[in-house]
């Protein structure tokens, strides 16, 4: 049956409901539902602290120490404790010239025998409980006010609860240590940490994103104008070729011109020199009205050439 001894370490706390009153209408009962919280599971070291307390305690066959005796003890020493330290803070407020720590410890195992009428028994929990936030700064002894109890201005049957050792009401003095922080506040400040992270990461996240920005639009803007010099640069590779071809052609062309000149040339050589006693009537009047042209065109280049 190995697996009936395995538990499960997640602790289920139950609220107990409050047994709702009677109601006198005889209408019946309402029921309340239960809230049940789901803790953590417990950890390996605390595993071990619960076997260890439970074997020297709980099962000690010597002592036999039950949980009501241990509760009893705890509240009898919680209240001589409680009481002690307020006779200790007195001595540390009066602070006498001279006197050690060791000797204010004294003088207020004095005070307290002398006021409540028995010894402070318990010296060696106080050794182990001064140095609590709870026994640190405890409330002022109204000794003017009582006229009987225990000496203090409270209550007598008023006791330090160990609940209020996660009070934030009160401050320690001295050298005192900090109270421990209670489970609600442990949460709020966890939530604050969580939430101060958050906005940390979110203005980490938007000053990235604004530096990305930034980043891209200088890359943009570099492109561009490396895209706009290599525009210009094409322009004016266009140009030149265009001027080179525009110069190639115009010398096509003078070379064309300079062939048919010369073709011209040579047809008009060859008409002016056509016998015209040879030819028959009409050719001779053919050639002859040529030739008249091609003294003309010689007559208008020669105009030309000398000007008006």
């Amino acid at each position: 049956m190995a697996d009936a001894s395995v538990q499960n370490d997640e602790v289920d706390v139950e609220e107990v409901p409050i047994p709702p009153a009677p109601d006198p209408t005889g209408k019946g009962r309402r029921k309340k539902m239960v809230n049940r919280t789901k803790l953590g599971n417990f950890n390996p070291d605390e595993d071990v602290n619960i076997v260890k307390s439970w074997l020297e305690i709980s099962c000690d066959p010597i002592t036999k120490r039950s949980l009501k005796s241990l509760q009893s003890r705890w509240d009898i020493i919680k209240a001589e404790v409680g009481k002690f330290s307020s006779f200790y803070a007195d001595a540390i407020r009066e602070n006498p010239s001279g006197m050690s720590d060791a000797d204010k410890t004294t003088h207020a195992a004095a005070n307290f025998a002398g006021i409540l009428k028995h010894n402070f028994a318990y010296m060696h929990c106080w050794e182990i409980m001064k140095d609590e936030p709870k026994w640190q700064d405890p409330k002022p002894r109204g000794f003017g006010k009582s006229t009987g109890g225990d000496g203090f201005g409270e209550d007598s049957s008023h006791e330090p609860d160990t609940n209020d050792l996660g009070d934030d009401n009160s401050s320690p003095t001295g050298s005192a240590r900090r109270r421990p922080m209670g489970r609600d506040s442990a949460k709020a400040a966890k939530k604050k940490a969580n939430s101060s992270a958050g906005s940390t990461s979110s203005s980490e996240y938007a000053s990235r994103m604004q530096d990305l920005s930034l980043q891209k639009i200088s890359i943009l803007q570099e492109e561009s104008m490396r895209k706009t010099d290599h525009f210009q640069q094409l322009a004016c590779i266009d140009e030149k070729q265009f001027e080179e071809m525009r110069s190639h052609n115009q010398s096509l062309l003078d070379i064309e011109q300079e062939k048919i000149g010369s073709c011209e040339k040579q047809e008009d050589e060859r008409i002016l020199g056509i016998d015209l006693n040879a030819c028959t009537p009409a050719q001779r009047m053919y050639y002859e009205a040529l030739q008249e042209e091609i003294f003309e065109k010689i007559a208008a280049r020669r105009g030309k050439r000398q000007g008006p």
